[in-house]
C-alpha cells in the first residue's frame, strides 16, 4: 500500500485490517518492512499490525534536505495521524526504537504504550570506547581472518559497515542520528514502556537495564543468547514477548 506523508511517497502494509487494536512497527537502520513480515505471522490475529518503510529505506522516498531524528519522528506522527490511529502500540527496533522513544517524549498522548527493541536511544562513547575505535583502525586487517562478528563485538555499537553500506542520502542522515542522544530525557517518558534486549547485543551493549532503571513505568525483557538482530535469529521468542505485551496493554 502507498500514501503520501510529508510530501514523500510512503510504502506500508496492514495485517489484520479489520481489528481495532493496533501495533505499529518501525524497522531499524538499513532495513525495511520486508524483514518484519515473518514476525507478523507469529503475532496474535487479534491486533491490527502496521509496517511502514521509513524514508530513504525500502520503497519509501527520502525526506528533503538532511533530516535528523526529529524529522523522522514528525514523519511517523503524520503517518499515524493520516491513518487516524489512536491508542496504538508503537514499537521500534534500533534506529526505529530511537524514533519511537522520541515520539513518546513529544507526543505522549498518542500511543497506548511503546516497545523499544534494542533501541539506539543512548548515543555515547566512553573514553574506553573511543580508544577502542582508534585501535580498531590500526588492527582492522587482523579481523579479516576472524569470524564476521568479531569486529562488531570488539567495537560495540560503533559499526563502520553501517556507513559503508549506505547510499549518499543515508550517510547524511547517519551522521546526525549517531549523535542524537536521548539519555537526559529518559526520566520524562510518561508512556508505559516495554524494553526488549538481547543478552549478546554487541552493537548497542548493556543499555537495556539502564533504560529500565531510568524510564518510569517500564519493564525489561531479556532474550538470552540473542544479538542485536533479535528478529532474525530469535523470531519465535520475540513474537512470544510481543504477544505478552499486546495482551497486557489491551486487556
Amino acid at each position: 500500500m502507498q500514501t503520501v506523508v510529508n510530501g514523500v511517497l510512503t510504502n506500508y502494509e496492514i495485517i489484520n485490517p479489520k481489528q481495532t487494536n493496533t501495533l505499529v512497527i518501525l524497522h531499524g537502520w538499513g532495513s525495511s518492512i520486508s524483514y518484519w513480515v515473518p514476525l507478523t505471522k507469529l503475532l496474535t490475529p487479534k491486533v491490527r499490525i502496521i509496517l511502514v518503510d521509513l524514508p530513504g529505506f525500502g520503497s519509501t522516498g527520502p525526506l528533503p534536505d538532511k533530516p535528523d531524528v526529529p524529522e523522522y519522528t514528525n514523519f511517523v506522527r503524520n503517518f499515524t495521524q493520516k491513518l487516524n490511529l489512536k491508542n496504538f502500540i508503537l514499537a521500534g527496533h534500533s534506529f526505529g526504537g530511537q524514533i519511537t522513544l522520541d515520539y513518546a517524549l513529544k507526543y505522549p498522548e498518542d500511543p497506548n504504550s511503546i516497545v523499544l527493541i534494542a533501541p539506539a536511544a543512548i548515543r555515547e562513547r566512553s573514553k574506553f570506547a573511543q580508544a577502542k575505535i582508534k585501535l580498531a583502525k590500526i588492527i582492522k586487517p587482523i579481523f579479516v581472518l576472524l569470524p564476521n562478528s568479531s569486529f562488531e563485538k570488539f567495537l560495540g555499537w560503533y559499526t563502520p559497515k553501517d556507513y559503508s553500506n549506505s547510499n549518499e542520502y543515508q550517510k547524511k542522515v547517519l551522521g546526525k542520528i549517531v549523535v542524537y542522544n536521548l539519555k537526559s530525557y529518559l526520566g520524562e517518558v510518561r508512556v508505559p514502556t516495554d524494553i526488549i534486549w538481547g543478552s549478546e547485543d554487541f552493537v548497542i551493549p548493556n543499555m537495556g537495564k539502564y533504560l529500565a532503571e531510568n524510564i518510569h513505568d517500564s519493564h525489561l525483557y531479556i532474550v538470552y543468547g540473542a544479538n542485536h538482530l533479535i528478529h532474525f535469529y530469535h523470531l519465535q521468542k520475540l513474537a512470544d514477548i510481543i504477544n505478552q505485551i499486546i495482551a497486557k496493554r489491551y486487556v
